[in-house]
């Protein structure tokens, strides 16, 4: 796989020319689809027992249980639109490695992207991963994520995360990169940064 690892810039071949690419984004993929209609499966289920099988007295609980599933339905399909703008980032952006990426607070609960920004290598920058109720990216990181990382795109904007070898995917973005309701970033990006940055459809100042 090419990899760089010159942490300035964005010199090297597309993330999608490099073998293996295409296929983990699809197997991300099927796996997130799988996930949605495993949720949907299990939610018509929970509702026929609920209807046809539990005492009146079991509705509300029950209640409560479908909500959840419906939660976790929601979020899996949000996942699964991600996938347009993952394979953008893989085709404006070069694969990177980051030793030791993932950091963890003084009690070594709370775990943090920290990723070198592109046009001053000596600062970092920590994208986000996006979660309601739980802290999603600490889930990740003790799922594999937790070591080296390669990871292509712009932290400043949004990345596809790899663990080595492509066995798995994730997405992680800053909150204002897309979002029409906060004030485009302006300031510490190269022509090049913000070209790229365009290309993905994050919002970028004139």
């Amino acid at each position: 796989m090419n990899t760089s690892l010159n942490k300035g810039g964005f010199d090297g071949p597309v993330a999608w020319e490099t073998p293996g690419t295409s296929s983990a984004l699809f197997r991300w993929a099927a796996g997130q689809l799988a996930r949605v209609l495993g949720w949907v499966a299990l939610w018509w289920g929970g509702v026929f027992v609920t209807v046809g099988l539990l005492p009146v007295g079991a509705v509300v609980p029950m209640g409560v249980v479908l909500a959840v599933i419906t939660y976790n339905a929601v979020m899996s399909l949000g996942k699964l639109w991600r996938f347009g703008r993952m394979h953008r980032i893989l085709t404006v952006y070069p694969w990177r490695q980051q030793p030791e990426g993932v950091r963890y607070d003084a009690r070594g609960r709370r775990a943090s992207f920290v990723l070198p920004d592109p046009d001053q290598p000596e600062k970092t920058v920590s994208p986000k991963i996006a979660g309601l109720f739980f802290r999603s990216w600490d889930r990740i990181a003790r799922k594999g994520l937790d070591g080296d990382l390669w990871y292509a795109g712009d932290p400043r904007f949004a990345c596809v995360i790899a663990a080595p070898g492509l066995k798995t995917l994730t997405y992680a973005a800053q909150p204002t990169a897309f979002d029409d309701r906060t004030s485009p970033r302006r300031k510490g990006l190269s022509p090049e940064a913000r070209r790229r940055a365009r290309a993905i459809g994050a919002r970028v100042a004139d």
